[in-house]
C-alpha cells in the first residue's frame, strides 16, 4: 500500500474525522439547531434558513438520515407529511455543538482582536 492509501484508511478509522464529517456542511449546524427546538417539515427547514437551495436541504437531510442523527415522521392521513427530527443519537451531539459555539465565540474574539492595526508580527530569525 502507497502512503496516500494509508492516510485514507487512517482519516476513515479516525474519530474526529468521523465526528466532522457528520456534521460538516454549510447548512447542518442550522438543521441541527432547527430540529433540536422540534420536529420539522421540509417546507419549514426551507423557509427558516434563507438562502438554502432545495437540492442542499435535501442532500442534507438524506446524508444526516444514513448517518443515524436525523429520522423522518411520515403522516398520510388527511394528506402525505413528513417532518425531519433529531433521533436518540443525533441529539448526543448537542454538548459538540454547545463546545464548538463556545470555541467559536473565544477564536472570534481573538481573531478580531489580532486584526487590529496594532497587530504585533514576530519575525522568526
Amino acid at each position: 500500500m502507497n502512503s496516500e492509501t494509508l492516510s485514507y484508511i487512517e482519516r476513515r478509522r479516525c474519530p474526529v474525522y468521523c465526528a466532522i464529517r457528520v456534521i460538516e456542511g454549510r447548512w447542518k449546524p442550522m438543521i441541527f439547531r432547527r430540529l433540536g427546538e422540534s420536529p420539522q417539515g421540509f417546507g419549514d427547514l426551507r423557509r427558516s434558513m434563507p438562502g438554502v437551495a432545495n437540492k442542499v436541504l435535501r442532500q442534507h437531510l438524506r446524508q444526516l438520515e444514513a448517518d443515524g442523527v436525523v429520522g423522518r415522521i411520515v403522516r398520510d392521513k388527511p394528506a402525505r407529511r413528513v417532518r425531519y427530527m433529531l433521533t436518540r443519537h443525533g441529539r448526543t451531539l448537542g454538548p459538540v455543538f454547545e463546545m464548538l459555539w463556545k470555541w467559536g465565540v473565544r477564536h472570534l474574539a481573538i481573531s478580531h482582536a489580532t486584526s487590529s492595526p496594532e497587530r504585533r508580527t514576530y519575525r522568526l530569525p
